[in-house]
């Protein structure tokens, strides 16, 4: 009956002091970042959105590190949303054409089938970078016609 009693008053002990005392133990609490990639990683747009068929937009974008592009990276994640004008849920395709030229990375959104005239969209992204751990994410505003 002691051990038991002895063991749940330790747990309790041990939950209400918190992470100081877990720490003082050198028990494990959490791996730190090594690196926070939305503060040096950011994508901007390289050119203006051109025409692309009937109701799509060709936007190609540039991931920027210490304000040179990274190429290679690898696109995991996109969207385009009408955000900026308060519309977040409206979203039209976006497909991914490829890196050309190395460092650019371009994209098809298909907004006229979902919106008729010309407005602001947010695209985001998300990127694999050779050497981060984290995968690294941002968007941008941009005015796309239908």
């Amino acid at each position: 009956m002691h051990r038991i009693s002895f063991a749940i008053a330790t747990t309790l002990l041990l939950s209400a002091a918190g992470p100081a005392v877990a720490v003082g133990m050198d028990m494990p609490m959490s791996k730190p970042n090594a690196m926070t990639p939305n503060s040096d990683y950011r994508f901007e747009l390289s050119g203006p959105p051109k025409a692309g068929d009937p109701g799509k937009s060709i936007v190609s974008v540039q991931l920027m590190h210490s304000g040179k592009p990274i190429v290679g990276a690898i696109i995991i994640q996109s969207r385009a949303d009408m955000g900026p004008i308060g519309m977040a849920a409206m979203t039209a395709p976006i497909k991914s054409l490829g890196e050309q030229p190395p460092g650019t990375y371009r994209f098809e959104v298909s907004n006229g089938s979902v919106w008729q005239k010309a407005d602001n969209w947010s695209l985001s992204f998300g990127a694999k970078v050779q050497g981060v751990a984290q995968t690294v994410s941002g968007n941008l505003t941009v005015k796309l016609m239908p």
